[in-house]
């Protein structure tokens, strides 16, 4: 097994938190190695003075890892912390105050917030713990000088190393408990905005639907930088029909090859909608009349040179639409009426037709 297997394999005890788990055995891992190198940089000298405290830590630091893989994920954590409190009591004098073992005490806030599944009061009490335990700490060691004679460049060593430990652990714990909620809240909204998107589209056309029209139309009307818009309603001509022929999934397909079509023939900018059934609501802003009326002949005319397959059939539909400018004085089902009066009128006089 290499060492991210052992890392990141799974504990015993069943429904705990592995991201938690995980990251206390890097800490574990980070804190020891830089026990060996403060060993190192201080010299065998520190090991003959304080060979309990240093064997008792070491050992522990093994045994706490170790315990990671059969305990839950809150006796670990407190385990922990109570391993760094001890850690850093006792190694202070054996390096002194400036080898900077203090800044330990970050970490286990660090945790507090991030990895404690508690009221927030309880944390900011158990912070404010943590620091009364760091003006104690001051009170006993503030300035403390190591035991044994450490050189000023292996004295910047070890401040180097501690304050490197600290460093890591605490850009780790900010990622790897970020990096769950980032992508839970990136996971939110993209969610949210489908849920948006799906409550204002038609599922079969992949269209905007009624709602999502009347909501864009109204925002059409309170803009007042707006130029012309013009509004138009199409209907595919004999569609029931169609159903009563073919069936109601050629029908099906029917709408959906319409309404591609209808997205390729117009702006990009134009909103497409289906108004409900067969028919179709179609608003294109900064657009007037006439030039609508060459938009919607376009779709009109590669619609009625258009075949529909369905399996071995082949379908031939028209349509018919009616055209109209919407002037913001207006009201927006004045509007849409108007639209849908000059489609009947179309669909009453020959159908396959822009009435304008």
């Amino acid at each position: 097994m290499g060492l991210r297997g052992l890392i990141t394999k799974d504990v015993k005890a069943e429904n705990e938190n592995s991201r938690t788990i995980i990251a206390l055995r890097i800490l574990y891992i980070v804190v020891f190695i830089a026990f060996i190198l403060d060993i190192c940089f201080a010299g065998l000298e520190v090991v003959r003075m304080y060979p309990y405290r240093i064997f008792a830590l070491f050992v522990a630091n093994i045994l706490l890892f170790i315990f990671t893989y059969y305990s839950k994920t809150k006796p670990s954590l407190y385990l922990f912390m109570v391993f760094l409190f001890t850690y850093t009591f006792l190694m202070i004098p054996c390096f002194g105050w400036s080898a900077g073992m203090q800044n330990y005490f970050i970490i286990v806030l660090m945790l507090t917030f991030f990895a404690t599944h508690v009221r927030s009061s309880i944390k900011f009490l158990f912070a404010l713990g943590v620091l009364v335990l760091r003006i104690v700490l001051i009170s006993v060691y503030g300035g403390i000088k190591p035991q044994t004679d450490i050189s000023g460049l292996l004295d910047k060593c070890l401040q180097s190393t501690n304050i490197s430990a600290v460093f890591i652990a605490i850009i780790f714990i900010s990622y790897m408990f970020s990096k769950q909620e980032n992508e839970e809240e990136n996971k939110l909204m993209k969610y949210n905005d489908q849920l948006k998107k799906e409550a204002g589209t038609d599922q079969l056309t992949g269209l905007f639907n009624r709602r999502r029209t009347i909501e864009y139309l109204k925002l059409l009307g309170e803009d007042k930088e707006m130029g012309a818009v013009s509004v138009a309603m199409g209907d595919i001509d004999f569609f029931k029909k169609v159903n009563d022929t073919y069936g109601h999934d050629a029908g099906d397909e029917v709408l959906k090859f319409v309404a591609a079509t209808m997205k390729d023939c117009v702006r990009e900018n134009s909103f497409i909608s289906r108004w409900g059934g067969e028919e179709f609501l179609i608003i294109l802003p900064n657009c007037n009349g006439d030039n609508a009326f060459v938009a919607l002949e376009r779709v009109r005319r590669t619609i009625q040179k258009s075949v529909v397959k369905v399996g071995d059939k082949e379908i031939k539909v028209t349509m018919t639409f009616g055209l109209t400018e919407f002037g913001f004085h207006q009201d927006i089902d004045k509007v849409i009426k108007e639209a849908d009066e000059k489609l009947y009128y179309g669909k009453s006089n020959g159908r396959n037709q822009v009435v304008y």
